[in-house]
């Protein structure tokens, strides 16, 4: 992506950020990635993070991107209850990257995807949505441990394999040429 590509206007980059993500799945962890029907401001993924206590599960991520994007950030909402510092009980998270004073229009999806998942398999304590579960991750981390563990056993989404996600791939491929 050239510099003037950076900041061309909202759909034509998120079509080309979506389409350079798709074909390149670079982010291994982040699964069946697609946007709505008819609707290029809201993606939907899975997310499927490769450390403990969150490797057991799978968590669905709603992306909604603003009219103004890419002048303002997206927002990011984990769609499956999660126990974790960075992310409240309405599934909102707090990534420093996405607050106003932080985005910056040649940022890109991608990277914010990165820097989710990361976030996610290493709970930023010093940046919390919630206290007390930052708190309990610093001072108590078995406690912490544990019930993040309980939380993916009660609520985490079926963790699809490789041959489930290759099948899936092959029906939205024949959906897509009907």
């Amino acid at each position: 992506m050239n510099k003037d590509d950076a900041i061309m206007d909202g759909p034509k980059r998120m079509q080309n950020e979506l389409k350079q993500m798709m074909e390149q799945k670079q982010l291994s962890q982040l699964q069946l990635l697609e946007p709505e029907k008819d609707n290029i401001y809201k993606w939907y993924a899975l997310l499927m993070p490769n450390t403990p206590p969150y490797d057991k599960g799978a968590f669905k991520l709603e992306i909604d991107f603003p009219k103004e994007y890419p002048f303002r950030p997206p927002i990011l909402h984990i769609n499956t209850k999660i126990y974790h510092p960075n992310i409240n009980e309405r599934g909102q998270v707090c990534l420093p990257i996405l607050e106003a004073e932080h985005w910056k229009p040649t940022s890109r999806i991608e990277h914010v995807l990165q820097v989710l998942i990361a976030t996610i398999n290493d709970p930023q304590p010093d940046n919390p949505y919630n206290v007390e579960i930052a708190s309990q991750f610093v001072n108590d981390p078995k406690k912490f441990y544990r019930m993040a563990e309980a939380w993916v056993d009660r609520y985490g989404e079926h963790r699809p394999t490789e041959q489930e996600l290759a099948r899936i791939a092959r029906r939205k491929k024949k959906a897509a040429m009907r």
